[in-house]
Parts: C-alpha cells; sequence; structure tokens
C-alpha cells in the first residue's frame, strides 16, 4: 500500500511553517507592550493561538499519513460538479458581499454560515451547524465588543447589546 504523498507533504510544510512561526517569525517580528490589560489582546496570543493549531494539524495529518495508508485510483475526465460548486460558492460570496450592509456583520455572517453548510455543502450534523452557525457570530461579537472593545457593524433590524 502507498502513503498518500499529498497529505504527507502538506503535514510536513504545515508542521515546519508552524515551528518557524512559533520559534522565529512571532518573536522577531511582533512586539508586545508591556501594559497590556488582559491576554488575549497581547498581539502575540493570537498569532500563537494560530501556530499551534496549525501545529496540531500538521502532526495529525502526519499520523493520519502514516498510519492510515491507502491506494488511490488515477481519475480520468474533467468534473463539472467540481466547477458548478465554485460558480455556486462565488456566486453566494457576491451576494453575501451585497447584502452584507442591510444584514451587518453578525447575522448576516450567521445566515452565511448556515445557508452555506445546510444548503450548499449538504453537511450531514444539521444540529452542529445551526448551534454553531447561531452561536458562534455571537460568541465573536461579545469577546470584540465587551472585552476587546472593537465596534462590530450590526444591521438595523436587530442589534445586540
Amino acid at each position: 500500500m502507498l502513503t498518500n504523498k499529498k497529505d504527507l507533504s502538506f503535514g510536513f510544510c504545515l508542521f515546519f511553517a508552524a515551528l518557524a512561526l512559533m520559534f522565529y517569525i512571532i518573536p522577531f517580528a511582533v512586539m508586545t507592550p508591556n501594559n497590556v490589560a488582559h491576554a488575549v489582546l497581547s498581539p502575540k496570543f493570537w498569532p500563537n493561538a494560530i501556530a499551534w493549531m496549525l501545529l496540531l494539524l500538521g502532526g495529525g495529518m502526519l499520523i493520519k499519513a502514516f498510519l492510515y495508508r491507502e491506494e488511490r485510483e488515477a481519475t480520468t475526465g474533467i468534473a463539472i460538479g467540481k466547477w458548478l460548486r465554485l460558480a455556486v460558492f462565488a456566486a453566494f460570496l457576491a451576494a453575501f458581499y451585497l447584502l452584507l450592509p442591510e444584514l451587518g456583520m453578525i447575522w448576516g455572517g450567521s445566515l452565511a454560515y448556515l445557508i452555506f453548510s445546510l444548503l450548499i455543502c449538504r453537511t450531514e450534523h444539521r444540529v452542529a451547524a445551526v448551534c454553531v452557525g447561531l452561536m458562534l457570530p455571537i460568541a465573536l461579537y461579545m469577546f470584540f465588543y465587551h472585552i476587546a472593545g472593537v465596534d462590530i457593524p450590526q444591521s438595523d433590524f436587530m442589534r445586540l447589546p
């Protein structure tokens, strides 16, 4: 059996890019003031969190590539369905962009996630998609507005406190 070479090479690239971020790029390129009120507002916090996530994803891809070896058959021909899905996604993003001033970022993002996950991707995990689609934008709004002090554009239809 053959190792999935795409997963293996992408896992190595992701893993070493995360290491480069954590030990070279972030320490030398991101300046942090001494008087940060909350740790999550530090300029180094979110880049480090992303670097750790990339490290875990790269490690997971490497483990998967080594443990689950599989043979893949070569596909021939042009898949029209892929281009159609890409066109639908492009139209979806254009509509989201045009409706964003009226819907606001919180409800527009929530609605966009629900439409994308339930209708376009047709996920089997519908309950989780609805929970994430409703709770994640509200949680992000609460963090940015109440902790970070960043005003998020909202719609006039339904405003959050």
